[in-house]
């Protein structure tokens, strides 16, 4: 018998790394060394080679990776940065934070990306980057982003939170830009067990300088005389050990996600349910798995009636948000209409047969609210 079925089981995903988890802490405690350290080292390392750029800074979370990339770039109080309304508000608070101006682009509704068609429209003067969010593991489309960065001379700042080891073309995404942001939240594809996160970049002039913002203004800890202003936004070692764990096994979980989805895909085509298409030539990594319903608030009920946990991504679009309320009449139409009706399922590494098939089954009975 199902007696509740988890949006994600954290415990059943981390289970593997507990006992070596914890003679690494053992280490730590004893050896006083917190922050920036071994272990930190050891992760920067591994994350370069893994996701093949050059090179990679731990830092304190996904958002901070943001902030410090926008601050690396130099860009100016009222510079536009183009970016969607459809993902977690990160994105528009880094840029909020950098007193820039965050201009929001509608999304596909095949892809759940960034229109790159519509880039153009949203372009002025001031438009000084582009931050690509590859949102729920689904890369963007990125020949005619970056084409289109390079007309204009735009930066671009990907933001790969969700889609750890996704690819386009075969090249992994967070390599297309100028710089990659990703976030090691505990759900993510490669979650901590706390806040994390990376920048990762193939310029040397780029990573020294979020370097420097990180750190207080230096690249040195020992260094009394500070360069710049920075931030202190450095990973502690209790975090970066259990990274150095998990991301062993980065690669194995995202293709248990993608065989995972394989079902699910096969479940929502038999029964009519809109899902999140593939996008050709790319590699989904599946950090979420959304569907889109003509009922989402009912169904969300009936399935919290059998113990079933879901989430929205996004229920409340950014740019509907009271904080951005200025931009609440941003033509937005796709972004606006997916907000009434996605909702997340389930779906983790390790959620059982019986689960995903009593999933549906629950659905399946509230046929008329999909």
């Amino acid at each position: 018998m199902i007696k509740k079925i988890k949006f994600v089981d954290l415990n059943k995903i981390n289970k593997p790394f507990k006992k070596k988890y914890f003679k690494f802490l053992k280490e730590i405690y004893e050896k006083n060394s917190f922050i920036k350290s071994k272990y930190n080292k050891m992760l920067e390392k591994k994350i370069s080679k893994i996701f093949k750029s050059k090179f990679c800074l731990t830092i304190n979370s996904g958002t901070d990776a943001l902030i410090v990339a926008i601050k690396a770039l130099g860009l100016k109080k009222g510079d536009e940065i183009l970016t969607t309304s459809n993902t977690w508000i990160s994105s528009a608070y880094a840029i909020s934070l950098n007193d820039c101006k965050p201009v929001f682009v509608d999304i596909d509704d095949k892809y759940f990306q960034m229109n790159e068609k519509l880039l153009s429209k949203k372009l002025t003067k001031k438009t000084k980057a582009i931050i690509v969010t590859h949102l729920y593991g689904n890369p963007c489309e990125m020949t005619h982003i970056c084409k289109f960065a390079k007309k204009n001379n735009l930066f671009i700042i990907e933001d790969i939170a969700q889609a750890h080891l996704a690819k386009y073309k075969n090249k992994i995404v967070g390599n297309f830009g100028d710089i990659g942001c990703m976030s090691f939240y505990p759900s993510k594809n490669l979650g901590s067990i706390g806040d994390g996160g990376a920048i990762i970049t193939n310029s040397k002039k780029m990573i020294f300088k979020c370097t420097q913002i990180a750190n207080y203004g230096s690249t040195n800890f020992k260094d009394k005389d500070h360069k710049v202003v920075g931030y202190n936004s450095r990973m502690d070692e209790v975090q970066a050990a259990f990274l150095n764990l998990k991301i062993k096994s980065l690669k194995k979980n995202n293709d248990l996600r993608k065989d995972l989805a394989k079902v699910y895909n096969k479940k929502c085509d038999t029964m009519g349910i809109k899902r999140i298409l593939e996008r050709p030539n790319s590699e989904n990594v599946y950090h979420l798995y959304p569907i889109i319903v003509k009922k989402r608030n009912l169904l969300l009920k009936k399935l919290k009636e059998k113990n079933i946990e879901t989430q929205i991504h996004y229920e409340i679009p950014i740019h509907l948000q009271k904080v951005y309320k200025k931009f609440k009449n941003s033509n937005l139409k796709v972004t606006n209409d997916i907000s009434k009706k996605i909702l997340s399922l389930p779906f983790y590494p390790g959620i059982t047969k019986n689960q995903i098939e009593y999933l549906f089954k629950v659905i399946g009975r509230n046929k008329k609210l999909i």
